[in-house]
């Protein structure tokens, strides 16, 4: 497997970032589904994109607030664009035997984390590196989209439990990519 996708240390990095941000990681989740619901979908690229940033900054040890999660609004109509062209193209495999819907779904995962670091980017430029970085280790990121689809999941199990493996699956996402791309902080060997 891939080093840079490793399962056990996004997770773990994952969880850690969900410790260190509990309330903000929770209270910009619940205004993702909140706003993203209200608005009956308008809104939902633009405040993942805002919760992506967030993550990954607080991946990297930044100060987030509650309030950063409103950031995807900047990149309004690239976002909107982004996610109605995902949902598109996912939707259209889905009809055509689900298969080729699941491939485009697993392909387009790192989109909206591309829009967040780079909001330079286009809808179709996001989507394009998003493609490549999957292609780069197919089975990796295969995998590493299962465990993150799982942990995000779990919550399902208990009343409200998406609250904590939401953000968790999110953080591990942040990290991964990071990881994935080559921008994640260096991290220190281990003394012997």
């Amino acid at each position: 497997m891939n080093k840079a996708l490793d399962i056990g240390e996004t997770l773990k990095l994952g969880w850690e970032t969900f410790t260190k941000n509990a309330v903000p990681l929770i209270v910009g989740l619940l205004l993702v589904a909140l706003v993203g619901g209200l608005s009956i979908g308008i809104c939902i690229g633009p405040m993942v994109v805002g919760y992506n940033k967030m993550c990954l900054r607080s991946a990297r040890g930044e100060t987030v607030a509650v309030g950063d999660v409103f950031q995807g609004f900047q990149q309004f109509v690239p976002a909107l664009i982004l996610f109605l062209v995902m949902g598109v193209a996912i939707t259209i495999g889905f009809v055509l035997l689900v298969i080729p819907g699941l491939i485009l779904a697993f392909m387009f995962f790192w989109a909206p984390w591309i829009m967040a670091e780079e909001p330079e980017l286009g809808a179709i430029d996001c989507i394009k590196a998003s493609v490549e970085l999957f292609r780069r280790d197919v089975g990796a990121s295969i995998i590493f989209v299962l465990v993150n689809i799982v942990v995000n999941a779990a919550g399902g199990v208990v009343p409200f439990g998406s609250l904590i493996t939401g953000p968790i699956a999110n953080a591990m996402a942040a990290h991964g990519i990071d990881r994935v791309r080559g921008t994640a902080p260096a991290t220190p060997s281990p003394a012997y």
